[in-house]
């Protein structure tokens, strides 16, 4: 909790990747590379709950172990290539009975991310009374997931200039607006940079290599 507003930390680790087969489950400096994101969590200050989203049997298993974790079982129709994150992100804060402020959507593909990045979005945003946040690297050269970011904010994707990158790391709403706008990326979405060397979102092989060099516990 932050300032009276309860926060709920959201992971979503389907089974199953075309790029990376199995990636949440792979080997990451001993550990599944999902389980790094549960630490993060636990390492933040202001996440009150969370949950984690799987219809992974493995993930199922380690996590129910885990007492600061709730695990949910995601519905088959949930499940599939073109289900997306805002999809199942809303179909959980819909059905969940306790009602929570904020979410916090933090992807497993992320393992470089920390408790204190999670913290200081969460910061950013309440502080400045955003509806949205997002965290971000700045590149030098053309990267995936490109964004025009004007005056703090979010306003488009772009693929054909340097600059700002959505990093994968940290996406966070309140939850009333995310209800209608049912996406994170809005006009009113404001962004949190974060290192480049702590910016690594593994799709691929190279990607995995390249976090596993740069891992600090």
């Amino acid at each position: 909790m932050y300032k009276n507003k309860k926060i709920l930390g959201i992971l979503l680790a389907r089974s199953g990747s075309k790029r990376l087969p199995d990636k949440n489950m792979l080997d990451f400096c001993g550990k599944p590379l999902f389980y790094w994101t549960i630490l993060a969590c636990r390492q933040s200050k202001y996440l009150d709950k969370v949950v984690i989203s799987t219809d992974h049997k493995k993930i199922i298993k380690f996590t129910k172990g885990l007492p600061y974790v709730e695990t949910i079982i995601r519905p088959k129709r949930l499940t599939g290539d073109n289900v997306t994150s805002e999809k199942v992100v809303l179909d959980l804060i819909t059905n969940k009975r306790k009602k929570f402020d904020i979410i916090v959507l933090l992807q497993p593909t992320s393992p470089l991310r920390k408790g204190f990045h999670i913290d200081k979005a969460v910061k950013k945003m309440i502080d400045n009374d955003e509806k949205f946040i997002v965290s971000v690297s700045y590149r030098n050269c053309l990267f995936k997931h490109m964004i025009e970011v004007r005056n703090g904010y979010f306003k488009k994707m772009k693929k054909n200039s340097p600059g700002y990158s959505l990093n994968g790391a940290i996406y966070a709403a309140r939850t009333s607006y995310f209800k209608r706008s049912r996406s994170f990326l809005t006009q009113k979405t404001a962004v949190f940079q974060m290192p480049t060397s702590r910016s690594i979102d593994i799709d691929t092989v190279e990607d995995f290599k390249l976090a596993k060099k740069k891992f600090i516990r």
